[in-house]
């Protein structure tokens, strides 16, 4: 046993200036007088030469009583004693845990360190580019975020009841695809594995239930909400790709036939927003689920939870090539706008069987917006143009509420501005409207402190933040569009896995004014340009080139 001590220092928030200036992160050690601790402490963690030599020199050693700090335990108490986390410069959590041995320990220091040594060194205050340097640490706080509450052991994130999180997860492919982190690799693989394998799933007829209370993936709630399950569904069939992993592209392609088997209603031609639960109809095998009276359909029809659908959709249709969900998603597109989008007054929320409706809000607007967007990049579909056009002009040009919001209040409201910041960024391109992206860009900076403190819950804004720092690649389909080459180069830049990209089909003839402002030259038959900041990258006329070429231009695209 040593005889050394730890050199514990109280609490002050002028620690946390010292770590961008020492590259060391605050281990906050908080422990509680109404629960044992100090022997199990000293003798299992801090007695360790090991964890001595670290404390002294890779992180500033912090311990406090949460009953003399209680600020401290009301933020990072993570549900037992002693809790110890690591925190950047902002007083966020890098690592964390309830109790971890020696070994743990040292591992999670070692990470946070990485984490810290990657971001950069921020200006002095006042400098002008301070605001710029921000953004380019947020989607690495995220990250980090993300992997302090990740449950190593049965994937997922944090250590009780456990739900899927889709976003969460698609903002760990969009990092994993960029930086190839073997972290995130850990987090997607695990978690989508368990929730695949455990009670999560319903492996009889497909889907995933809301959340299981174990933390396991076992005794589900046995709802099941379309929006999780249209969300899951992209992310399988992403991380299918991405990580050529066959058993989630097969996880992928029975959800998105679930969506359609089980939310499908013929006399809306919209998708139910849920599935009643009932425990004894899922424990039951398919044998004897044919002796009983299904779950019941909740008969709402509600945009948002729609509009993701649609998407899901798409995905599945491009990249397991099954034309049927394309035309389904068009479909359930076509309702959405006859059925909940009203001209001048933006987008109701939900219809039920008798047809009636409930005015919607921001997210509803650009939940659809988005919707409206894929399907015309994945089919060319201009019929839907005026209703965009008229979304995204609400979007952009909507008054601000100046609201006293709660703290939970706010984090929607940050997460709903990152959809439409989305969509602005994206319309900005696709309609070659530049002032859109001033206007996303502007929403995204407003709320760059506020969704530190959100952590990894930020995710949706970490991926809209992406557009920002690094643009996304603009694919542009030149050629008739009764041509089959045509069609062929559309769908192997819509089914390619590189994160962010845009793709548009332009005609030789009827968008040549379009085609003349890219300064794009005429070429005899179908051609697919890249097109990164306006600058073209290469031009294509082979399908399987061209998604070499996207992998190309993606790297060039993360290096400017």
């Amino acid at each position: 046993m040593s005889p050394r001590t730890p050199a514990w220092q109280s609490w002050s928030d002028e620690l946390l200036e010292r770590v961008p200036v020492e590259r060391r992160p605050v281990l906050l050690v908080l422990v509680s007088d109404a629960a044992p601790h100090d022997g199990g402490l000293g003798a299992r963690v801090f007695d360790d030469d090991a964890v001595l030599d670290a404390l002294e020199h890779d992180v500033i050693p912090v311990r406090a009583e949460s009953h003399e700090e209680p600020q401290l335990a009301a933020r990072y108490h993570r549900g037992g004693w002693p809790t110890m986390v690591l925190l950047d410069g902002h007083g966020e959590v890098l690592e964390g845990g309830t109790w971890v041995d020696a070994p743990e320990l040292l591992a999670m220091i070692a990470r946070a360190r990485d984490v810290l040594g990657a971001l950069p060194r921020l200006p002095a205050r006042g400098d002008k580019q301070r605001e710029q340097v921000l953004h380019a640490r947020l989607p690495l706080e995220i990250e980090a975020a993300l992997l302090s509450d990740f449950d190593e052991r049965h994937g997922g994130f944090g250590t009780g009841q456990k739900f899927p999180h889709p976003e969460a997860l698609d903002y760990a492919l969009l990092r994993h695809a960029e930086a190839r982190n073997p972290r995130l690799l850990e987090i997607l693989e695990k978690t989508l594995t368990h929730m695949a394998e455990g009670g999560l799933h319903d492996r009889v007829e497909g889907g995933f239930f809301r959340t299981c209370e174990a933390r396991d993936w076992r005794r589900p709630h046995t709802e099941k909400l379309l929006e999780t399950n249209a969300g899951l569904t992209r992310n399988y069939l992403e991380a299918g790709q991405l990580l050529d992993r066959a058993d989630f592209l097969e996880v992928g392609r029975r959800t998105a036939e679930h969506l359609l088997e089980a939310y499908d209603d013929t006399g809306t031609g919209l998708l139910h927003s849920a599935l009643d639960p009932d425990d004894e109809y899922y424990a039951a095998d398919s044998a004897a689920r044919l002796t009983r009276r299904p779950p019941a359909r909740s008969g709402r029809f509600l945009a948002d939870a729609n509009a993701r659908a649609i998407s899901a959709l798409l995905k599945a249709g491009a990249v397991l090539e099954r034309p049927e969900f394309t035309s389904a998603a068009v479909r359930i597109a076509e309702n959405l706008v006859r059925k909940l989008v009203r001209s001048g007054r933006g987008v109701d929320h939900v219809l039920d069987r008798q047809g009636r409706t409930l005015p919607g809000g921001l997210r509803d607007e650009a939940e659809t917006a988005r919707a409206l967007l894929l399907v015309l990049q994945s089919t060319d579909d201009r019929r839907f143009l005026p209703t965009l056009e008229e979304l995204i002009e609400r979007l952009a040009t909507r008054e601000v509420e100046s609201l006293e919001l709660s703290s939970g209040e706010r984090s929607t409201r940050i997460l709903e501005e990152a959809v439409v910041a989305e969509v602005l960024l994206r319309a900005a391109i696709l309609l070659d409207r530049p002032s859109l992206e001033e206007v996303g860009r502007r929403l995204l900076e407003q709320h760059a402190d506020e969704c530190r403190r959100g952590g990894w819950a930020m995710a949706a804004y970490g991926r809209s933040l992406e557009l920002v720092l690094h643009p996304p690649l603009h694919v542009v389909i030149v050629g008739a569009a009764d041509d089959d080459r045509t069609s062929t180069l559309l769908a192997a830049a819509v089914s390619s896995p590189v994160p962010s990209r845009l793709v548009q089909r332009l005609d030789p003839v009827s968008d040549r004014d379009r085609l003349l402002a890219l300064e794009l030259p005429e070429r005899e038959g179908p051609v697919a340009w890249i097109l990164h900041r306006r600058r073209p990258l290469g031009e294509y006329a082979a399908p399987r080139v061209l998604q070499q070429g996207l992998w190309t231009g993606h790297g060039e695209r993360l290096r400017s």
